[in-house]
């Protein structure tokens, strides 16, 4: 069993503009709303592709009740845990002309410290029948910047392999406790390294000094570049499949769904690596977040190749 968890759960609602002009009236042409957040994201690129997830997290307010029904109408497997505050809203919206893609992410609600104990209670609940666990996203205000940290050892304790995918202080933090899998992208492999210019080399290094850590799989999405895996038999390139891109976000969720699927099936770590790339390909087709089609993942397998380096 894979379990998510998403602290900081959303409603993800997309507007298309025609154009979008700062400062004046824009008229939205089509829009759209699921419940999201980044470990719900992973989640539901899991289910898509055939696998079996339990969702985790706060909810709390006509927000959170609305994330709760949106996923159920979806049949997707929720256990969350109720807070006192609401949850949060983020939208994109889509330049129909220029593809461009502009987000605008609330801070979400503050968790109280009971409600942190009873999330701590849950993951130790889930940790008797989870083989891999996904940590995802950002972490709402008043859970401390070690949370992960704190959740990861105790999921290690119990020899479950957890997924962390997030930025900034939480992820140097959680990154002390040397979880199975890491999966930053461009911006958050900067935050990691202190280097603002990177290259494949500097990648590399990092990557080597990770997974000597104890990482077992070191993996830096590079959007269009494809991905660069390091784990302990080597160092792997994978290509992006050409795709006509109509939205990007969720894409690096997506990667991370097709990754642990493949992996929580047994299957080598080179055909889990394509998955990865070839589900955040397919992610990025669609105007929609997370909603990828298996049919499409095996039609961009055809397309990519891994190279040891």
């Amino acid at each position: 069993m894979i379990t998510t968890l998403t602290l900081n759960a959303a409603i993800d609602k997309v507007h298309e503009v025609n154009s979008l002009m700062v400062g004046q009236t824009n008229r939205v042409l089509q829009k759209s709303q699921q419940g999201g957040g980044k470990g719900v994201n992973v989640a539901r690129v899991i289910v898509a592709l055939g696998g079996e997830v339990t969702i985790g997290g706060f909810v709390g307010g006509l927000n959170g009740s609305k994330i709760t029904e949106l996923l159920q109408d979806e049949n997707l497997q929720t256990e969350f845990i109720q807070i006192e505050e609401e949850n949060r809203i983020c939208l994109t919206i889509i330049n129909q002309q220029t593809k461009e893609m502009t987000e605008l992410l609330e801070v979400g609600p503050t968790i109280q410290e009971h409600e942190w104990q009873k999330m701590l209670n849950w993951v130790v609940k889930q940790a008797e029948h989870a083989t891999y666990f996904v940590l995802s996203g950002s972490l709402p205000k008043g859970v401390q910047k070690k949370a992960y940290a704190t959740i990861i050892h105790l999921l290690k304790e119990k020899g479950i392999r957890v997924a962390l995918d997030t930025s900034g202080d939480a992820l140097r933090q959680g990154v002390k406790a040397l979880p199975f899998i890491i999966k930053p992208n461009e911006d958050e492999i900067t935050q990691l390294i202190g280097k603002s210019v990177l290259t494949q080399e500097d990648l590399v290094q990092a990557g080597i000094k990770l997974q000597k850590l104890g990482i077992e799989h070191v993996c830096f999405s590079l959007g269009e570049q494809g991905a660069l895996f390091v784990n302990s038999l080597g160092i792997y390139k994978v290509n992006a499949p050409q795709i006509h891109v109509e939205n990007t976000v969720g894409s690096g969720d997506a990667f991370l769904g097709g990754l642990i699927y493949k992996l929580s099936l047994g299957a080598d770590h080179t055909e889990a690596y394509k998955w990865a790339v070839a589900c955040g390909s397919a992610n990025a087709e669609n105007k929609e977040i997370a909603r990828v089609q298996r049919e499409a993942v095996e039609r961009l397998l055809d397309e990519i190749q891994i190279t040891k380096i």
